[in-house]
């Protein structure tokens, strides 16, 4: 089924050449919240009782204002005629410019500012409300999370953004950066991964392998593994795809520990540590719907 039909005018980034008076061309980063801040923010949610909502501004490189002169080709299809000579002059940035996300976050900041918010010290993407009753918005890119005292604060908030911004209003936070989270009426908030959690499984072929309730199998020692007893490399990483593993259970403190120590032993791989990683593979599967509990 499709849902929509869209076309975008896109600058051809790696064709675009340092002029003089792009002094910031190579200022292309952009910050974006990280996964520790949304769970430190989703924690102090709950613990001041705030509620949860998400926006997602539309277009959100289109609203970036460039004080520089960027100069482009007249797109094909669009070429005036008599005036093929030309070339259009950027007044805002366009996706594929290379300033456009810091261009983006630069407008964006300028604005979330206006509206009374500080940015946080510990990190560019969280900001505050300097006064009134405690708000805090989480940035990524061009999504962002509202937590806020009251449904009025709330509206208000979304209001004033949508002055400036074209944006969708997505209601309740359900589904942040890969994060599933279930906000109930007893200010409990559940976040997981069960989708990830599946795909991993799937991917390995492990989806209808027999679930096991012990994260860790006692009677396993880690060691290092001689030299008639290391497995290829090549094979362990792919077999245990390690970073998948402590991604998944990094929502799961007692499980992450001992997955660690699997990582750890990595670099000489023996039998025993694929069958310590396979059982977390096992672990996922009967506990991918488990979830932290804020």
């Amino acid at each position: 089924m499709v849902e929509r039909h869209k076309a975008r005018l896109v600058a051809q980034d790696f064709s675009q050449k340092f002029g003089v008076d792009l002094l910031d061309y190579d200022e292309t980063f952009c910050p974006v919240v990280r996964h520790e801040s949304v769970r430190i923010l989703i924690a102090l949610a709950v613990q001041h009782d705030l509620k949860l909502h998400q926006m997602d501004v539309t277009t959100a490189f289109l609203n970036g204002e460039l004080n520089e002169e960027v100069y482009m080709k007249q797109p094909e299809g669009f070429i005036s005629k008599g005036q093929e000579h030309l070339v259009c002059r950027l007044k805002r940035s366009i996706y594929g410019l290379k300033q456009s996300p810091r261009c983006w976050n630069h407008t964006l900041d300028e604005q979330l500012k206006k509206m009374g918010f500080v940015q946080s010290s510990s990190g560019p993407c969280i900001y505050v409300a300097s006064g009134g009753e405690l708000f805090m918005i989480a940035v990524y890119v061009d999504d962002m999370i509202l937590a806020g005292k009251t449904d009025e604060r709330v509206a208000q908030v979304k209001k004033d953004l949508c002055s400036r911004f074209k944006a969708k209003d997505m209601g309740e936070l359900h589904y942040f950066l890969g994060m599933k989270v279930i906000q109930n009426s007893n200010s409990e908030v559940w976040i997981g991964q069960p989708t990830y959690t599946q795909d991993i499984l799937e991917k390995f072929g492990m989806q209808d392998t027999k679930p096991v309730n012990t994260p860790f199998d006692i009677s396993s020692k880690l060691t290092d593994a001689a030299e008639d007893d290391v497995v290829d490399q090549e094979l362990s990483i792919s077999v245990c795809c390690w970073k998948s593993v402590v991604f998944v259970n990094c929502y799961k403190t007692r499980h992450c520990v001992r997955c660690k120590q699997c990582v750890q032993v990595l670099c000489q791989t023996n039998q025993t540590t694929l069958d310590c990683c396979q059982t977390y593979y096992e672990i996922s599967e009967g506990n991918f719907e488990l979830w932290s509990v804020l």
